[in-house]
């Protein structure tokens, strides 16, 4: 009896240093995306305010435009979301950081439909422009911006699910613990590497 309360206070302590480690690298990663979205953010505002200001056709200016506007909302979640990460928050169980990986996945992936979204508006934008004869150079400048920004989250949201999912895979306990009969009952075996 003694060995096995010894077996389970050792494998509980195990799986809580595992869960932590696992949360800190969570959070390097999320950190790491955010500074990448921030940092095109940025580039996007300096590159498109020279852009607007330079540009010689109003559907130059328009494109320049929208691309700031975009970068607002980019920015909006960049600086939240890395401010986050570093904090780290306090450690949670294993349930709860298997209820953030799922979250976070599905986040992205809803984000990679709504990207598809935006990029197919901005190509009706594109191909209708014409049909808006007072408004072409908008419905052209902001439709070639959706394309730009849409295809730009496209890929930062298939590549942020991969590197989550791909972490997922290294979840604590989940390929670690395994339980099997014995002659005497349940065996317990905990892969400490």
């Amino acid at each position: 009896m003694k060995r096995t309360l010894f077996a389970l206070l050792f494998c509980a302590n195990t799986l809580a240093a595992q869960v932590a480690n696992y949360q800190s690298e969570f959070n390097t990663i999320n950190k790491n995306l955010m500074l990448g979205l921030g940092s095109y953010a940025v580039s996007n505002f300096v590159l498109s305010g020279i852009g607007y200001a330079t540009a010689e056709d109003e559907s130059t200016k328009r494109f320049h435009e929208m691309n700031v506007m975009w970068n607002t909302v980019n920015i909006g979640l960049a600086v939240p979301g890395y401010l986050k990460a570093v904090r780290g928050g306090d450690e949670i169980t294993l349930e709860e950081m298997l209820k953030v990986q799922r979250k976070t996945e599905t986040i992205f992936l809803i984000n990679g439909v709504m990207d598809v979204g935006y990029i197919t508006a901005g190509l009706w934008m594109r191909q209708n422009s014409t049909n808006y004869p007072d408004q072409e150079a908008l419905y052209m400048g902001y439709g070639n911006s959706l394309i730009l920004q849409g295809g730009f989250l496209l890929l930062f949201d298939a590549y942020a699910y991969r590197v989550h999912h791909n972490h997922a895979k290294q979840l604590p306990i989940l390929n670690k613990v395994s339980f099997s009969p014995t002659k005497n009952g349940l065996g317990l075996r905990v892969a400490l590497n």
